[in-house]
């Protein structure tokens, strides 16, 4: 081969290894968040305040990403009439961070959650039974159990509770959890069983009126009841407050 034919060769070979290839994008970096929102200031860590504050739209949910690209940014910053800044990404691909919880993890939030709940005279919270370890958005603030009712019955209820974790007041987890609840002799019975006597407290502006009334239907404190008037017999709705009073529901 000639000196000339090798030094073409050479340079080919250097340009190659040298030139990026044409065709092929270019790899977006990666930033991990943990807010609902992603802002400039999560893919432009340098930005001043008020660019920073700008936003990019919804975070990806949990194991999913999304590429911002630099026109995304300058269409955010043009709406806001704020100048972008000189050096802008071609592109940033957001991953939103996940929290591993194991079993143990997801009892405990639980448990946390249902002890400021009323779960009913006499019901308590006997067992979790979550053996599934799950994946769910990082950054959540507090968790959440919607709990069905147990019925009036003693022994064990078997049920399934939502769980829902939130980022103040959005949510961004929900899944189910199997949970025992223990109901005692005193939690199957009513606090107002059907017939009981009752006073009905009916309000209309500033003016409150108590009527003597009787259950006709059984009630715990807190429920909407039909309670009977005395002596008309005229049925109204109420709210039993205690066991032996109910503020009028209708009208209000």
């Amino acid at each position: 081969m000639s000196v000339r034919r090798l030094s073409a060769l050479l340079l080919v070979l250097v340009g190659t290894l040298t030139m990026p290839e044409l065709g092929r994008a270019a790899v977006p970096g990666e930033v991990l968040v943990t807010r609902t929102r992603v802002h400039v200031g999560d893919v432009l860590p340098d930005a001043e305040a008020t660019t920073a504050a700008v936003d990019l739209g919804p975070s990806p949910a949990a194991g999913v990403s999304r590429v911002i690209t630099r026109a995304d940014i300058v269409a955010a910053l043009q709406a806001k009439q704020i100048v972008s800044p000189p050096r802008l990404p071609d592109a940033v691909r957001v991953v939103r961070k996940v929290k591993h919880l194991g079993p143990v993890d997801i009892e405990a939030l639980v448990r946390a959650a249902v002890a400021s709940k009323d779960l009913g005279h006499g019901v308590t919270l006997a067992a979790v039974r979550s053996s599934r370890p799950m994946d769910v958005a990082d950054g959540f603030t507090r968790a959440d159990v919607d709990v069905p009712r147990a019925p009036k019955k003693a022994g064990m209820f078997s049920t399934t509770a939502i769980a829902s974790l939130f980022v103040e007041d959005e949510v961004v987890a929900r899944f189910p959890v199997p949970l025992d609840l223990a109901v005692s002799e005193e939690g199957a019975s009513f606090d107002a069983p059907r017939g009981a006597s009752v006073t009905l407290i009916v309000r209309r502006s500033f003016i409150e009126v108590r009527v003597p009334g009787v259950l006709t239907a059984d009630g715990d404190v807190g429920d909407a009841v039909p309670v009977q008037l005395r002596p008309s017999g005229r049925v109204l709705r109420a709210r039993l407050t205690s066991k032996d009073e109910a503020v009028a529901l209708e009208g209000r």
